[in-house]
């Protein structure tokens, strides 16, 4: 790739995880825990805002106007998706002490997430 085809570059980013892009925006949670917004075609950092959890290895997953970031031992956080960083929830499986390296997987209004012993299916069972 030649300099002519590079829009922009910086020095945030993640050792681990993988950006998503949604309305002119990547968002992502480093593996350090630092949930991540720029704009994509300036790569101007909207905002850097720690979670609880220091260890993100799964890549965020966007459905539905919400970014699911699951880490690696202290359960899943839902962010809003939009420019101004809003988290909306944060759940953990109570007894489950195993690890999560994998980013959910979402499909007919269900939530499947996995981690080294157990595979989760999260949904209504009413709908």
């Amino acid at each position: 790739m030649t300099k002519s085809h590079v829009l922009w570059t910086g020095r945030l980013g993640s050792y681990v995880t993988s950006p998503v892009v949604s309305d002119g925006h990547l968002y992502w949670v480093s593996d350090r825990g630092i949930a991540c917004c720029v704009k994509a075609d300036t790569g101007d950092v909207v905002y850097r805002e720690r979670l609880r959890g220091r260890r993100f290895y799964a890549s965020v997953v966007l459905a539905d106007g919400k970014l699911f970031a699951v880490s690696r031992t202290n359960g899943t956080f839902v962010l809003k998706a939009g420019p101004k960083f809003k988290l909306l929830a944060h759940n953990r499986f109570a007894d489950d002490d195993s690890v999560f390296n994998a980013g959910p997987a979402i499909s007919g209004g269900k939530i499947l997430i996995r981690s080294d012993r157990y595979l989760y299916c999260i949904g209504n069972p009413h709908k």
